[in-house]
């Protein structure tokens, strides 16, 4: 991600939980976001670099989500034993499992700092998630240009509530994305990512939050 996209989406971070981030208005003017979806889009190339489709396509739906007039939440998140405030999103894609059933993929994404120190992202598949299994999370501390990936632990995104449609709407007319709101809760064991997997001491990395912003992204029939 280069120095002046970090800098954008720092910015764009510490506006928003300088402000509060208005939580009674989860929307907010697509316009006024331009640089943001340009970090992001940053990010996701990075992901993309590395190999890491899941994080990549993450970051790519978040920065969607603004795109459509999305407004972050923003939620306290422990590293270490240190509580910092993110911005944050959750993305929910519905899928068709191999049964034909509807499946809800979710993403968090959460980020904080200026400049931006840390991005952090989680994706499950269910409700409540064990990491390890069916969830999968990344930490990526841009201090020290490392990336820690959850080993173990608990991941629950669960949907609280969707129905209104988004401001905006994907150019891809066969989705609708419907704004929504997410309980979270991250109870994670992270381990410095290394060549040959994660490894080394781990770190206690959770967080907790009601009615977390986010949106829902569906077949359109």
């Amino acid at each position: 991600m280069s120095g002046k996209s970090l800098g954008s989406l720092a910015l764009f971070a510490a506006a928003l939980i300088a402000g509060g981030c208005r939580e009674g208005s989860p929307t907010a003017s697509a316009e006024g976001d331009l640089e943001l979806q340009a970090a992001l889009t940053s990010a996701e190339g990075a992901a993309v670099v590395a190999g890491d489709v899941d994080r990549a396509e993450a970051i790519r739906h978040a920065a969607g989500a603004i795109r459509w007039g999305l407004r972050p939440s923003v939620i306290e998140v422990t590293v270490r034993d240190q509580t910092t405030r993110y911005a944050a999103i959750v993305v929910g894609l519905i899928r068709r499992g191999e049964n034909g059933e509807a499946v809800m993929i979710r993403h968090l994404v959460a980020w904080t700092g200026r400049p931006l120190t840390a991005l952090l992202q989680v994706t499950s598949a269910r409700d409540e998630a064990l990491f390890g299994s069916t969830a999968r999370g990344h930490w990526n501390d841009l201090v020290n240009h490392n990336i820690w990936a959850a080993t173990a632990g608990s991941a629950d995104l669960e949907l609280a509530g969707s129905g209104s449609a988004c401001p905006t709407q994907p150019q891809d007319a066969t989705l609708r994305c419907e704004l929504a709101s997410f309980d979270i809760r991250i109870e994670g064991s992270f381990q410095l990512l290394l060549a040959e997997g994660p490894g080394g001491p781990p770190i206690g990395i959770h967080t907790s939050a009601a009615g977390v912003h986010g949106v829902v992204i569906k077949p359109a029939n």
